[in-house]
């Protein structure tokens, strides 16, 4: 049995060991517990090479905080289903930033593609919201959107709080475009909770009107 001891000691601290270590990973920088899915999950604020107004910057997403954040992930520049997106966006964007959020599309091409690709499309004249390059594909990753055989993103949106926390997430396959009224519904709905003390959103809910109340 002494001889047993040390082994038994051992395999008990290895355990210890990796269980501390898995519960490590289920923490965020904020110190909350990671949660299972994407929702609720805290989004990582890296500085990406963007394309904006004309011009190739640094964007800075923690800036940001404080803010409602769209991410709107689409697979590539010079496609056929993404210009229509972002042109759909273009036309809601006035009513995203109405309501407090900022939008940013995001795909794996350069800053320098998304400014030829604006040039060239008639259909994204009107984009004036950030066009984010993550060229590395490291934040479609941390998000669970990179396609890894392709080295693209898949289409998907995320509604971000003002804590910097996921309320709302959507996927489709490339060969479905969304919707930018209903994201911005969900917004407005996301927004409604935040400030309803407590009220929910009811299916088929718009802005004006009432939440549920739990009795």
């Amino acid at each position: 049995m002494r001889k047993l001891m040390p082994v038994i000691f051992s395999v008990v601290m290895l355990s210890v060991m990796v269980s501390a270590e898995l519960y490590a990973g289920m923490i965020s920088k904020s110190g909350r517990v990671r949660p299972d899915t994407i929702i609720g999950r805290e989004i990582p604020f890296p500085v990406f090479t963007a394309f904006h107004k004309g011009e190739i910057i640094d964007i800075n997403l923690r800036e940001y905080r404080g803010k409602w954040i769209i991410l709107f992930f689409y697979p590539a520049d010079f496609t056929i289903v993404c210009p229509t997106e972002l042109k759909e966006l273009a036309d809601y964007y006035n009513d995203f930033t109405g309501a407090g959020a900022e939008v940013f599309a995001i795909s794996t091409d350069s800053a320098y593609v998304h400014r030829a690709w604006k040039k060239d499309s008639p259909q994204l004249k009107n984009v004036n919201y950030p066009m984010l390059s993550d060229r590395s594909g490291s934040f479609s990753r941390a998000l669970g959107v990179y396609e890894s055989s392709k080295g693209t993103a898949i289409r998907a949106s995320f509604i971000v709080d003002p804590d910097g926390f996921i309320t709302s997430a959507e996927y489709s396959h490339d060969s479905v475009g969304r919707n930018a009224g209903e994201l911005l519904r969900k917004l407005d709905a996301a927004i409604a909770v935040r400030k309803g003390g407590g009220g929910v959103c009811p299916a088929g809910w718009a802005e004006g009107k009432e939440l549920i109340q739990e009795k």
